[in-house]
């Protein structure tokens, strides 16, 4: 039971999902770093990088705004 005045976590799937996909966007960046790809394969795994950055960005967005709603 949560006591009365402290806030809940909410620890819901599509918040989990929001944040494998923001490990995955950190670890895409890493390995084009690391390794020595040639130029096609590097802009093509940092669009994937980005698609994965935007996904958890927008998920954390819609959440943040229906929490907020949700307290008024």
């Amino acid at each position: 039971m949560i006591a009365k005045g402290m806030i809940s976590l909410g620890f819901t799937p599509t918040l989990i999902f929001a944040d494998i996909c923001l490990i995955i966007s950190i670890g895409i960046g890493l390995l084009i770093q690391a390794n020595n790809f040639p130029n096609n394969v590097k802009i093509g795994l940092i669009i994937l990088a980005g698609i994965f950055l935007i996904i958890s960005i927008s998920i954390n967005a819609v959440s943040a705004v229906k929490r907020r709603n949700e307290r008024k």
